[in-house]
């Protein structure tokens, strides 16, 4: 038996959102499992990422309507648009979802060398970073709170980050 939904079905809708977050969950679980396979590796890619973190703390540190998921679904919605994939249909966050649409083309045209594929890998080092991060003593910010410890000397992780870096 065949069951047909129209377009605008919420439960066909709601199937297609759960099969695509489970798609970016699989991609992001399974890239960057080692150091080698770490596209931060590479100059040119933490270059670029770099001013996207940076743009997350000015932009969403201090506004607490703004957390690591809807920098996540974001992201991934962004993600699935670049690499020619269905998108979300729907984000919690719009405004921030378009400051990062808005932020990334700005970088994209910065950086025309960088192929478009570590640009991609890119965005998946981020959702890994952000799916590992958040949660924890700082809950759904604290991806928020880590990078800004990078950034600021007053961030709540820059002791632990002071220590990792001592020990290299």
């Amino acid at each position: 038996m065949e069951i047909v939904c129209p377009e605008k079905c919420e439960y066909l809708e709601k199937g297609e959102e759960y099969q695509t977050k489970r798609e970016i969950n699989k991609k992001v679980n399974s890239s960057f499992h080692d150091e080698t396979d770490d596209v931060f590796q590479i100059d040119e890619v933490a270059d670029f990422a770099m001013p996207l973190e940076k743009f997350f703390i000015e932009n969403f540190y201090d506004d607490k309507n703004v957390s690591d998921n809807d920098i996540y679904e974001a992201l991934s919605k962004l993600y699935l648009l670049q690499t020619g994939k269905s998108d979300l249909k729907k984000t919690k966050n719009k405004e921030c979802e378009e400051l990062i649409f808005e932020k990334f083309s700005e970088l994209d045209k910065k950086f025309p060398k960088l192929s478009k594929d570590l640009k991609n890998r890119s965005i998946l080092r981020i959702l890994k970073s952000i799916k590992e991060i958040s949660g924890g003593i700082f809950g759904n910010r604290n991806y928020l709170e880590f990078i800004y410890s990078q950034f600021n000397r007053d961030g709540k992780w820059r002791g632990m980050l002071e220590g990792m870096m001592n020990e290299y």
